[in-house]
């Protein structure tokens, strides 16, 4: 992977060797605080079923430069942190690492192709498959190379990256695809993809099988998003297929909103949303059904207390939304949560299983939430965002995880600079 990276980064840079010179730097930061609050820390085990709280810092500085017509240049610095997991406040961690770091050079060989080679954040669609996960304290970013090709009213990405690796090649995790999104009809989208994880010694499947080996699966999929007049809506399938520890993998998944935003000063929204994905009717057999979805922003797509995920369920949101001054959004959310295979396992928003009950005898409803949340521009640079929510435990988390019920909440402050 690096000596790929290192042959396109010269490649790049002999074709673009012939441009004027460009002197223009410029430079910014962010600070983020957030402090979250809970009764329940998680469900997985019982130390743990006490409450927590946690206030996390993250600080970003970067620089672009432009040495070169259609040549850009991007390093961003991050230090993460969170308060009381540092040995004292006089040791160092190396808390402190490059976010991104990469190279886009335009118009490659005359031709309407971008190409970006290094470290760089990944956001696609709706962010159910591919994101930078923003909410987290470090976030996401990969190693790799993008090559962008620009239509008149369409791109096509192919990117080719590392996730992790190791001290052979074999070993490597390299993460792959090509993602197209069209933009000929006004206010809509119409993408479609295909996405390709290579994970050499991929481990362990599930806490049922206890075999290990890699994992080598395909996901392809179509999303199409728009607007007309009052009414919003977006759908999205998925299929996902390939082998993982010697066993075939075949699921998949959707995802399917609606909304209708009324006139009025604050402009309310009612919305409606309902998301599907596979799970295994025998995880103990030699298949995998159980959907994944890859790197997804999993934070607030079902819910805000990351209790659930686009995995073996079935999650319904219905809301109600409003502006009621420039730039300030306030929202309620209910949500409702049921497994789609109840001998499957119940899986938070990491994907972790936080109870299975492998007879199936407990029931496939995990329980409800409600979240009220609210963002606030103070000053132009300094966003607010708050919020509280309430998960209403239901037969399978009684059965399998204590059955308590959870309060959260959250206070996210942000300055870019």
């Amino acid at each position: 992977m690096k000596t790929l990276a290192a042959f396109v980064l010269f490649v790049a840079s002999g074709a673009s060797a012939q441009t004027t010179t460009v002197k223009e730097l410029s430079f910014g930061g962010q600070l983020r605080s957030q402090y979250e609050a809970t009764n329940v820390e998680a469900y997985t085990s019982i130390p743990t079923r006490r409450g927590k709280d946690m206030l996390s810092l993250r600080t970003r500085l970067w620089m672009q430069a432009k040495p070169a017509a259609g040549m850009t240049a991007y390093i961003q610095l991050q230090d993460s942190r969170v308060a009381g997991q540092e040995a004292s406040v006089v040791a160092n961690e190396n808390l402190t690492d490059l976010h991104q770091g990469y190279l886009t050079v335009a118009d490659l060989f005359g031709k309407p192709v971008d190409l970006t080679v290094g470290r760089m954040e990944l956001k696609y669609g709706d962010q159910r498959l591919i994101s930078p996960l923003d909410w987290s304290v470090v976030s996401r970013a990969w190693d790799g190379l993008l090559l962008r090709g620009r239509l008149p009213s369409a791109t096509v990405d192919a990117f080719f990256t590392n996730v992790k690796e190791a001290s052979s090649a074999r070993r490597d995790q390299n993460f792959w695809g090509v993602y197209g999104t069209c933009k000929a009809v006004k206010d809509h989208e119409l993408d479609a993809y295909i996405l390709g994880r290579d994970f050499g010694n991929e481990g362990q499947v599930s806490e049922v099988r206890a075999d290990k080996g890699n994992l080598s699966d395909r996901t392809v999929g179509s999303r199409v998003k728009g607007k007309a007049g009052a009414a919003d809506y977006s759908g999205e399938a998925a299929w996902q297929f390939g082998r993982k520890a010697g066993m075939p993998v075949r699921a998949w998944a959707a995802a399917l909103t609606g909304g209708w935003t009324f006139d009025g000063g604050w402009k309310p929204r009612l919305g409606a949303e309902y998301d599907y994905a596979s799970g295994d009717t025998n995880p103990a057999d030699d298949k995998v059904q159980s959907f994944d979805p890859l790197f997804p922003y999993g934070h607030a797509l079902q819910g805000y207390q990351d209790v659930f995920s686009w995995k073996n369920g079935h999650a319904l949101k219905l809301s109600a939304s409003g502006t009621p001054a420039p730039g300030t959004t306030v929202a309620l959310d209910y949500h409702y949560f049921r497994t789609a295979q109840a001998k499957d396992a119940w899986y938070n928003a990491s994907m972790a299983a936080l109870a299975r009950d492998n007879a199936g005898l407990s029931g496939n409803e995990v329980g409800h939430e409600v979240d009220l949340h609210m963002r606030t521009p103070v000053r132009g640079a300094l966003k607010l965002w708050f919020g509280v929510s309430h998960f209403f435990a239901s037969s399978f988390v009684r059965a399998k995880a204590g059955g308590k019920d959870r309060d959260w909440a959250f206070l996210q402050a942000t300055l870019d600079f």
